[in-house]
């Protein structure tokens, strides 16, 4: 190549896959080579820049291309050159003008959509059907455009839905003396949840019996046996008045209220307050079979090995998906079936093993209830104030509801989770009102959209890529395939579940409780607040790169943090204590303690609590900073002459980057799309940035390398 009379540049896609020099240690399967005439560097939108100067621009701007759009997805997908500078040419139109602002703007919107005041009785509803409806068809349809997706998700919610089944179920029957226990959780959880798949406007949250629900239940049965009531009757009750409230709630719009305020403030709160439940239940009951006379020590030692091998297996399988081991098709199968994976191993281990006195699941073989009782409850039986009685408790519960579903869904939609098809509160909450009402007459516990399992079965159902700022491990959500197939296979394996009872009475409890714990520590993940409570334990120039962190002082980030600790202490102490039953109203002053602590009372300012109490993913504000240390009128200058030119002068602008992407110590810029954020944003820091010593090669015809994982 004639390097100094022209730019020329070629792509190929290697056989098989190279060690190049990625720092992440992941192989190359596409090279690109690059040569530039080093007087390139002066034209344009970099005219006047400094060598250094124009490095920077560069790389943030293609680092904005990579974090924004989809350029690295249709990088993959190009088949011609043609390909490839139209996927740079679309990147560079989203990023310029107005346009990416109109985005985030739609993300932020498509979020809180159907979340409106219509002023009109069950208008919310109404609108709800209106814009779902037309999306039915498409939500069977895509099922089966993506089989594996569905599949590796639902057996992985099957787990993640029968273990809480059957041990808050076990909880449950011992906590209530028999009256309720692992047979109506499953029956909950199947019959609820498949016509939930069927009848909900958006079936991807998780329906199911859970954590705050069961310790309802269980307060409930305590009062009603020192009021000497009937247990279930009140139950029934409670349920029927409950589905009523929620349905008032829905035909009026009040859902919308929740979502239009209630912040991360709240949201995280409630999200790591479920958490704690599962991975303390979980704890407990493990550690529990050392205090009890009826399990030898062998018996308590091995259940403890099963339940951690599960939480561990659980989280190799997922931490697999971003290592350099095996191939891609190997690691996205091994993280999509890890957690059902790590329950067959330990169940066979347990098998294998044979430790006499070991736990197993406790069914009944036949399908009835767990007293000797009839399914439907008879509510002109038992003492005639109990309707009365029923009120305030499904006031409770109500409030509960009211909290735990709509935050949820709210989890579920939020900008980061890329959901396209849009949410359907107040339809959501009708549904689940006549479900509880059901449920209540049957005798079962009432469903609820759980957490944290509804946010990870939206990612189960996602294609993800993953990239690496300062040196982890981020995922950024391309697509969702929203659909209702998958939930109702879901629950149709739970109700298959009554056919293969004597398998499932060889699980023994403690992988179930495993489960607890994996449940609850994968939970965290996506949580600001956990993120916030790291940062303490933090060597301060460790810090992530989040905005919070680089604008806000520490010790005001760490007030923050400690007064949602404080919220969370104050839930778990009513939790513990006599007045248990009323927990759900202090979840719902979480909202308006939000305002009076930092809008009444002035702690903070608006610009900090806008950064500490942003809707956004940590992630994807981990280079604001980067954004504001460079010129970015020239970036947009940039981007936009690219985008203006003809095909051949774009290419010539993609070149231009790539002969400076390639000046940095690291050898060969990209090693793949997790790197690629990486390298960017570490150059762009100012401190990286000196050149290697050029191979001869690269001296004669100043050649430079791009590459990429397809």
């Amino acid at each position: 190549m004639n390097a100094g009379a022209r730019r020329s540049w070629a792509r190929t896609t290697l056989d098989r896959e190279v060690n190049l020099g990625a720092t992440d240690g992941r192989n190359t399967k596409v090279v690109m080579l690059v040569t530039v005439p080093r007087t390139s560097a002066t034209r344009g939108a970099l005219e006047g820049m400094t060598r250094l100067e124009a490095l920077k621009t560069m790389k943030m701007a293609m680092f904005r291309l990579i974090r924004d759009t989809d350029f690295v997805l249709d990088c993959r997908r190009a088949r011609t050159a043609k390909d490839l500078v139209d996927a740079y040419e679309e990147a560079c139109s989203v990023l310029t003008g107005e346009h990416l602002r109109k985005v985030e703007e739609e993300a932020e919107m498509a979020s809180r959509r159907g979340a409106e005041f219509s002023g009109v009785f069950a208008g919310g509803v109404a609108s709800d059907i209106r814009r779902r409806w037309p999306l039915y068809k498409d939500d069977w349809v895509d099922g089966f455009k993506s089989p594996t997706k569905c599949l590796s998700a639902t057996l992985y919610m099957y787990f993640a839905c029968l273990g809480p089944a059957i041990a808050f179920g076990g909880l449950c029957y011992k906590e209530t003396s028999g009256m309720m226990g692992a047979m109506e959780y499953l029956c909950c959880q199947a019959l609820s949840g498949i016509l939930w798949a069927v009848f909900a406007g958006q079936p991807e949250i998780v329906l199911r019996p859970a954590g705050p629900q069961t310790v309802f239940i269980i307060e409930l049965y305590k009062r009603c046996k020192s009021w000497k009531i009937d247990f279930l009757v009140t139950h029934a009750w409670v349920g029927l008045w409950t589905a009523i409230f929620m349905l008032a709630i829905a035909l009026s719009d009040s859902c919308a209220f929740v979502a239009n305020k209630c912040t991360k403030f709240t949201q995280d709160i409630f999200s790591l307050f479920v958490c704690v439940i599962f991975i303390f239940e979980g704890l407990k009951n493990l550690f529990s079979y050392f205090d009890n006379d009826e399990y030898s020590t062998a018996a308590a030692l091995f259940s403890l090995i099963l339940g951690v091998m599960t939480v561990q297996l659980g989280m190799w399988a997922l931490t697999l998906r971003s290592s350099p081991y095996l191939n891609t098709t190997i690691r996205e199968l091994t993280a999509d079936f890890g957690l059902a994976s790590a329950v067959i191993i330990a169940t066979v281990t347990a098998k294998l093993c044979d430790i006499p006195g070991l736990e197993r699941l406790r069914l009944s073989s036949d399908f009835e209830p767990s007293m000797q009782r009839e399914w439907w409850i008879d509510l002109s039986s038992g003492n005639k104030y109990i309707p009365l009685i029923a009120i305030f408790p499904a006031l409770m519960l109500t409030c509960l509801y009211y909290v735990d579903m709509n935050v949820a869904t709210l989890l579920c939609n939020a900008p980061e989770k890329n959901m396209r098809k849009g949410a359907a509160y107040h339809l959501n909450f009708a549904v689940l009102a006549i479900l509880v009402f059901i449920t209540s007459l049957l005798g079962l516990p009432p469903p609820t959209g759980s957490l944290p399992h509804s946010p990870q079965y939206v990612l189960a159902l996602s294609d993800v890529e993953e990239f690496v700022v300062d040196g982890e491990t981020r995922q950024k959500v391309m697509k969702v395939h929203e659909q209702r197939l998958s939930p109702l296979l879901v629950n149709v394996l739970v109700a298959l579940s009554f056919v293969v009872i004597p398998v499932l009475k060889s699980i023994p409890m403690c992988v179930l409780f495993g489960l607890f714990i994996y449940t609850g520590i994968t939970g965290l993940y996506e949580n600001h607040f956990w993120e916030r409570i790291k940062i303490g334990f933090m060597e301060p120039r460790l810090h992530p790169p989040t905005s919070y962190v680089r604008h806000v002082p520490l010790s005001r980030v760490h007030a923050f943090t400690c007064v949602q600790i404080a919220c969370v202490g104050v839930l778990w102490g009513i939790r513990s204590s006599p007045i248990a039953l009323t927990f759900p109203i202090f979840i719902m002053a979480l909202m308006p303690l939000r305002v009076l602590l930092f809008k009444k009372f002035g702690w903070f300012s608006p610009e900090w609590l806008e950064l500490l109490d942003a809707n956004t993913n940590v992630a994807n504000s981990s280079a604001d900073d980067d954004y504001a240390m460079l010129d970015d009128r020239r970036e947009n200058e940039w981007l936009t002459n690219a985008k203006r030119t003809s095909v051949s002068n774009t290419a010539s602008n993609f070149m231009e980057f790539s002969e400076f992407a390639g000046l940095h110590e690291s050898g060969p810029a990209f090693g793949n799309a997790a790197s690629l954020h990486a390298h960017t944003r570490s150059d762009a820091d100012g401190m990286n940035l000196h050149r290697h010593e050029p191979t001869q090669m690269s001296k004669d015809n100043n050649i430079s390398h791009l590459h990429n994982t397809p």
